[in-house]
């Protein structure tokens, strides 16, 4: 039998359930929705501010890539995405600053919130509780309080979409409430087409599973909210398969990575290239995306397009990125992984941490 057509296989080696928890993304929307809804924005929803800086890293951090990709065309106000220890010099008070922290303890955010504080930012928290809540309380600061019990990976939906949401309500960006239906009904139909029951053979996210196999995969997207995405499948391949995965984006990516496809085809030929393809991008970048596989479709054991689907923004990116989150599970469990534990994480938090004790 398939192992991934095995149920009790997959129960055996998903011992903490991060399957069960990618069929449950479109309930984990839903909530986020009903938590956004009862945020408590009132010390900040009438100030006008210059720019929005969103803190986070790793899974968390993906909140701000998306959301900046999403609104940079609507926005009227820069949003900047801080991943490191130290709060550009340009954010101000006169910035709303909304670190995202699945833990409320990631180190390299409340360093950059403990600057925020000091320059006399306003705070939007986004956070399981930790430090960061705490500092949310001290301070009089708004939180968004989601569920804990997640890695911060599988947490995506709550931190996200309650995030988006309570910008929306803010006013500071703007998000068609069709929009947001539409992604709704999409993900939920992804959740049924490929929930674990559904055989291999019409089960697409198990189908791309078994296409990678043991090959190293390349994720390419275009600039904007396929560039997120890509960056999230990568990222979700490497936490739950234990796989090194590379990324890159058009048509940044003509400018340098295609000629990189020239050598060491004995080495490239156990990769395998997944396209994140939307028809209805702009003809310029239809041609870079056909010619750029006909150069080095030579380099690879195969190449994937993956089309993306929906019309609206929000849509286009939830559905693509889930089918990653989910194909990344269905990798590992084909590999014979747990794919929840990330112990190389921890053993390096656990060395950061000595730095604390002297």
């Amino acid at each position: 039998m398939n192992i991934l057509d095995d149920l009790e296989k997959i129960k055996e080696l998903d011992s903490e359930d991060m399957l069960g928890i990618e069929e449950n993304f479109y309930n984990q929307l839903l909530e986020a929705k009903k938590i956004a809804e009862k945020v408590n924005v009132g010390s900040i929803e009438s100030t006008a501010f210059s720019g929005v800086a969103i803190l986070g890293m790793g899974g968390s951090g993906f909140t701000g890539d998306i959301i900046r990709n999403l609104t940079k065309d609507d926005i009227s106000v820069p949003i900047e995405v801080v991943k490191s220890y130290d709060l550009p010099g340009f954010v101000n008070s006169s910035w709303l600053v909304v670190p995202v922290s699945y833990s409320g303890n990631t180190e390299e955010t409340l360093s950059a919130v403990q600057q925020a504080l000091s320059r006399g930012c306003n705070l939007l928290c986004v956070t399981s509780g930790g430090e960061l809540e705490k500092i949310a309380e001290d301070n009089g600061s708004c939180i968004v309080k989601v569920p804990s019990g997640y890695q911060p990976r599988g947490a995506a939906g709550y931190l996200f979409f309650s995030t988006i949401l309570v910008l929306k309500f803010l006013k500071i960006i703007s998000l068609p409430d069709s929009d947001i239906e539409e992604a709704l009904e999409l993900i939920k139909e992804k959740c049924t087409q490929y929930r674990r029951e559904v055989k291999t053979q019409k089960n697409y996210a198990k189908i791309i599973a078994a296409a990678i196999g043991d090959s190293f995969p390349v994720i390419y997207g275009t600039e904007g909210i396929l560039s997120s995405v890509a960056f999230r499948w990568k990222c979700e391949i490497n936490e739950n398969s234990k796989t090194p995965c590379f990324w890159a984006e058009f048509p940044e990516l003509n400018h340098n990575e295609t000629v990189g496809w020239e050598r060491l085809k004995g080495i490239t030929s156990r990769f395998v290239l997944i396209v994140l393809v939307d028809k209805q991008e702009q003809e310029r970048i239809k041609v870079r995306i056909r010619t750029t596989i006909k150069l080095i479709r030579d380099n690879f054991a195969k190449i994937i397009e993956i089309p993306v689907e929906g019309k609206s923004k929000l849509a286009k990116a939830l559905s693509t990125m889930y089918t990653g989150d989910i194909v990344s599970v269905y990798l590992a469990l084909l590999n014979e992984i747990n794919p929840t534990p990330v112990k190389k994480i921890e053993i390096l938090k656990a060395e950061l941490a000595k730095l604390n004790e002297k």
